[in-house]
């Protein structure tokens, strides 16, 4: 949730930019190589009605949800069906970008959910 707060507001490139400022005063320079990667994070799959789907990718919570707590603590609205190497996934992708010298994240996100196959 705070992810998402900070990319609505715009926020996100701003403190990574602030973030690459700071490591750029103190020495920490990316020059010896980068090792980009994306995993997928995968969740349990949803069982949901066609309805449900369609207000979840809407990106609502369906009506009734909240007032079933035992529910709600098994459903994950915010994970996509993805594709990666011909196989479908349903979670997250995650893609990180690290300096091999000094082994920092130069960036990672948490928000490319993919399409839906």
């Amino acid at each position: 949730m705070f992810r998402e707060a900070l990319k609505t507001k715009g926020l996100m490139d701003g403190l990574f930019a602030a973030f690459d400022r700071d490591l750029n005063a103190r020495g920490y320079h990316a020059q010896k190589g980068m090792v980009i990667d994306a995993r997928i994070v995968e969740v349990r799959r949803q069982r949901n009605t066609r309805e449900e789907n369609a207000v979840i990718k809407e990106g609502l919570m369906p009506a009734d949800w909240p007032d079933l707590p035992a529910k709600m603590r098994q459903k994950d609205i915010e994970a996509r069906w993805t594709k990666k190497r011909g196989h479908s996934y349903y979670g997250y992708k995650n893609h990180i970008n690290v300096d091999v010298k000094h082994k920092l994240n130069q960036r990672l996100d948490y928000g490319d959910r993919g399409e839906r196959p």
